[in-house]
């Protein structure tokens, strides 16, 4: 008898468990503003981002030289400087105040000083200087200058030193020949670098979001209906939480596959992993950051304030995935603190894996730490349930017992009405 009972007891429970999903389904579905954060976001977010880092790379930077030289070597440094796909050479200055005229002007990003004695120096064996000023205001620009300054510069040093050897070894060529290899990262281009890290953390933000406006909108449900939830379905707490979470992880299925796959597909991005390992990793993702939402939810009172509360935190998120400094440099705090987010993980994973051919064993440190959060969020999440809204709910109804206007004038207050 007591078997059968446990048993009963135990599918009634699922019962609930499977009532709460299908519940939380239709009002995700009847929700404007939660199908935007679940679904357009999803879809409209990384193709804007991807579009604005397009292309990944910076060509034709315009610089302007200032040649105090003006002999065949400084000539032919200027013009392979030219040829780079980095730099255009836009025109020459007389002196240095007219090219930083020029800078001002916007006409130039970057000037190129050639100084009086280059070619003789290096006729002499000596080392000779070039300078290169560069606006500073765009990192990229910065960047695609000094590369082809010094991809230049070395090639003609290698040269140089050659013509110099030669006689001696008999030998001709570079001394050393020198070849670029971008591993993960053909393109060498920042959407390629940074949106791997970004497109699991437009997953997480948009999921938060969601669930915090849902808790919301339940909230302003039931200060209107004496502290009950007309459109909740009456089960316990684990229930509740496992049926929330049941109904992200089914809206989600079709996010995932079209971020995490059809996004860097469309653009480029690299994709050198395995998809159904991807997959894998991303199961305990959503689990945990569906957990984390609703365990952030104990924050919000009303639909707006997820607005005030999380939108800023995305920021926040991008810098702790490592994506512009590396994690091991950050210090222990903050190292901390991006254990806690589930979307570091994946991140982090998510990039070894698409980026450096990497698979599921190989990234096993993220995904078991990723499961490893699944029930700290969970009971996190239970506890807030339990002991924070249920116990709001019921201090409502009691309160609205009372005095059945109460909840109606807290509502008006917090708009600032009455």
């Amino acid at each position: 008898m007591t078997e059968k009972v446990k048993h009963s007891r135990l599918f009634l429970w699922f019962v609930q468990v499977l009532r709460v999903c299908g519940r939380e389904l239709l009002l995700v579905f009847r929700d404007e503003g939660v199908v935007i954060f679940f679904l357009l976001l999803n879809a409209v977010y990384p193709v804007l981002y991807s579009f604005i880092y397009n292309p990944e790379v910076v060509r034709d930077e315009m610089v302007v030289v200032v040649d105090d030289n003006r002999t065949q070597l400084s000539r032919d440094f200027i013009r392979r400087m030219d040829a780079t796909q980095e730099v255009a050479i836009v025109g020459y200055a007389a002196n240095m105040q007219e090219a930083q005229e020029a800078m001002h002007l916007k006409k130039c990003y970057g000037i190129l000083h050639v100084p009086r004695d280059f070619a003789q120096s290096i006729g002499r064996g000596q080392q000779a200087h070039v300078s290169l000023y560069c606006d500073m205001s765009v990192m990229m620009r910065y960047k695609a200058m000094f590369t082809a300054l010094t991809n230049v510069t070395q090639a003609m040093g290698n040269e140089q030193l050659a013509y110099k050897v030669e006689p001696v070894v008999g030998m001709s060529g570079s001394i050393i020949e020198s070849r670029q290899v971008a591993v993960g990262n053909p393109a060498m281009g920042i959407a390629s670098a940074v949106l791997l890290f970004i497109l699991p953390l437009v997953l997480q933000q948009s999921m938060i979001l969601g669930i915090a406006m849902l808790h919301g909108g339940s909230i302003e449900r039931r200060r209107r209906n004496g502290g009950r939830d007309p459109m909740a379905i009456e089960a316990g707490p684990a229930a509740t939480v496992i049926g929330k979470m049941m109904c992200h992880q089914i809206v989600y299925v079709l996010p995932v596959i079209y971020v995490l796959y059809y996004v860097p597909l469309m653009f480029g991005f690299p994709q050198y992993g395995d998809f159904f390992h991807v997959i894998c990793l991303a199961v305990p993702f959503i689990i945990a950051v569906s957990l984390m939402g609703q365990t952030l939810q104990a924050f919000v009172n009303e639909r707006e304030s997820v607005f005030l509360l999380f939108v800023f935190s995305s920021v926040v998120f991008v810098f702790l995935t490592g994506a512009s400094w590396p994690r091991y440099l950050m210090s222990r705090l903050w190292r901390v603190v991006g254990d806690c987010v589930p979307g570091v993980w994946m991140s982090n994973g998510f990039v070894r894996m698409q980026a450096d051919s990497a698979l599921l064993p190989q990234v096993a440190h993220e995904y078991w730490m990723l499961w490893l959060q699944v029930p700290v969020f969970f009971i996190l999440a239970y506890m807030v349930e339990r002991f924070v809204n249920r116990r709001r709910y019921r201090s409502w109804i009691a309160a609205s017992e009372d005095n059945p206007r109460i909840l109606t004038r807290i509502d008006l207050a917090k708009n600032g009405v009455g």
